[in-house]
């Protein structure tokens, strides 16, 4: 029975050690679990928080991109509107340019014939000065001609008006 009892106390021994281990492991095991749930919960609700800021995040990132699909809207229609003016303008300066060179031509005939209507003029006035300049000479020669015919008559009459002198004064 020593034997008995002596194992018996060993066993009893045992038996409350490993009583007490599973007490302690147990302690530790609710421990880690309370904070294992801790933990979780920690986590869920850093989840949810991560959840939520996402869900934000992605709204205030869809509000952006419709903000910046209307802008960008606005200014394809700007482009546009300014593409089209820019191209009517082209086509004004183009239309402008045509009308330039016309008047252009019409400056250049116009000057042309002016300068053909100048030169004829300035011909048909060079042929009348050469006539009139040959009239000229003309009338000069006669009248020098005259001058000498009357300043010969005019001899012929003092030696005439002589002769008539000496005739009656003789």
């Amino acid at each position: 029975m020593v034997k008995d009892r002596a194992d018996w106390e060993k066993y009893r021994e045992r038996l409350l050690k490993q009583v007490q281990n599973f007490e302690q492991m147990k302690n530790t095991f609710a421990e880690e679990m309370a904070s294992f749930e801790a933990e979780r919960k920690s986590k869920e609700w850093g989840r949810e928080g991560l959840k939520s800021k996402l869900q934000a995040a992605e709204e205030l990132l869809s509000k952006e991109r419709a903000e910046w699909k209307k802008v960008c809207e606005k200014d394809n229609q700007r482009m546009y509107v300014a593409r089209s003016k820019i191209i009517e303008l082209e086509a004004q300066i183009a239309t402008l340019k045509g009308k330039v060179e016309e008047v252009q031509a019409d400056k250049d005939r116009v000057e042309a014939e002016l300068n053909a209507r100048k030169d004829k003029e300035l011909a048909a006035k060079d042929v009348e000065i050469a006539k009139l300049k040959h009239r000229f000479f003309e009338a000069h020669h006669k009248n020098e001609s005259l001058e000498v015919d009357l300043e010969a008559e005019r001899v012929k009459f003092e030696t005439a008006e002589e002769r008539r002198r000496k005739r009656g004064g003789a």
